[in-house]
This record gives C-alpha cells, structure tokens and sequence, in this order.
C-alpha cells in the first residue's frame, strides 16, 4: 500500500505564545517543497556537476532524467493532478472530446527499436462512449504518479496536453525516445537501485541523452502554454535551465 500524505491547511494556534513558538532560527521555519522548486533544485544539481573539473556524467544524465519527469507531470497536472495520477486501461486506449467536437480515441502504438518506450496512435474518430464502454482514464484513488513511460507519450498528444485553447505538445522523433528508453533502463535504473560493481557508459550517450531531457523540458515548461508559474518567477528558472542547456552542450564539444 503506498504511503498517503495530506497536506491541508495549517491549524491555527492559541495568539498566546511562549519563547517555544517564536522562530530563532532558519530552522525553526517551515520549508516549502513544489514540483517546480524541485525542478529548479534538478537544475542547480546539474550546474553544479557541469561546473566540476571533473564532472560525473552519470549524475548528469540522472538529475536531467528526473527534470525531464517532472517537467512532464507539470505540464500534464492540471489544478487537481487527474492526469497524472489516473489509471490508464492496459493497452492505453482513451476516447476524448473537445469541447462540442467529435469523439476521437488514441491507443498504444509501439516505436521501432524501442522495447518499452512507446506513443499514441494518431487521433481517429470513434462513437461517443456509454457508461459501461468508456475507455476514458479513469480517476483513481492512489496517491502515487504514472510512470515515466505514460507520462513520456502523453506530453506529445493533444488529448493530455490540449488543455487551454492555446497549448502546444511536442512529438519526439523515435532516436529522440530510443535515447531516452536507454536511459531510463540502463542508467537510471543502474543509478538509482545501484548493485556494487564496475559499470560504464559512453560519455557522448549520457550528455546526448541529457541534453534531450533538458530540451524536451524546456519545451513543455515554457512553450506549451500548460505551465501556470505561481509562487515562483518564470524566467528566471528559464534563464537557469537555459544557461545549463548550453553548458551540457559545452560539456559535448
């Protein structure tokens, strides 16, 4: 069973304080953690590494898979993270409707090349679904994220991404997704749940790779309209993420 966290509202306290209740330190506050906060800390992380006389190329390509993760549940999220927590039918079939229009329903197609990186099917018209029918992601009650793969071939749909009238999605190219496949199983996955032993990758792949995930986050951030920045300023994270972008790309050359 997944761990369930709530985050309401903070509980109001008696206006009669003591010495304990008054903050003294940096640490006496609270913290603030949001999936944008996380994306610029992704960023610095990789500043930092691509600053180093001798910089892990590894981390690099971890910290750039994970930005590109939660560059994606942004943009997909909406206000209610329906989109991102929804459990999709097994072969990722979805019938949408926008607006007035005609049903229309996408489904999993695979990519050559790629074992588990996969896309929607270009939109194709359907009958308007019945109750017992529906094919439509289903609200669910976990509290955890799809996975990087749905979350991947959602962003390049109109169905996920078409949420205002004015957004934009972005396609990949299939060596864009077999780079990206390489690095969610073989260096991610290596990275995170690490068996001691000795492992190489090309550095070339690794900084192709990040400069990929930094490029497509770049995009679903700032270009498909999706992104609504509260609590922090837009263009200061796009100017970091840009000046990181270049500096992945030095790391290239």
């Amino acid at each position: 069973m997944p761990l369930c966290m709530h985050f309401g509202p903070i509980n109001t306290v008696s206006s009669t304080r003591t010495h304990m209740d008054t903050p003294t330190t940096q640490t006496d506050t609270m913290d603030e953690i949001t999936n944008l906060r996380l994306v610029e800390n992704g960023l610095f992380h990789i500043e930092f590494e691509c600053d180093r006389a001798v910089p892990s190329y590894f981390r690099i390509a971890r910290e750039a898979h994970l930005l590109l993760y939660r560059s994606m549940t942004e943009a997909l999220r909406g206000s209610a993270n329906l989109a991102v927590t929804a459990q999709l039918p097994n072969d990722r079939s979805v019938c949408y409707q926008r607006g007035t229009g005609q049903w229309q329903e996408i489904h999993r197609t695979v990519i050559p090349e790629c074992k588990k990186a996969w896309r929607f099917s270009e939109p194709a018209p359907c009958a308007p679904p019945n109750t017992s029918t529906r094919c439509s992601a289903q609200p669910s009650d976990r509290n955890y994220l799809i996975g990087f793969y749905d979350t991947l071939a959602m962003i390049q749909t109109e169905c996920f991404m078409g949420r205002f009238v004015h957004s934009r999605w972005r396609f990949l190219p299939d060596m864009d997704m077999k780079h990206l496949e390489w690095l969610h199983e073989r260096i991610r996955n290596e990275y995170e749940h690490f068996v001691p032993k000795f492992y190489i990758a090309p550095a070339r792949d690794l900084l192709q790779a990040s400069r990929i995930c930094i490029d497509v986050s770049d995009n679903v951030l700032f270009e498909s309209n999706n992104v609504l920045f509260h609590g922090m300023s837009q263009e200061p994270l796009r100017s970091l993420l840009r000046s990181v972008f270049g500096k992945v790309n030095d790391l290239r050359n």
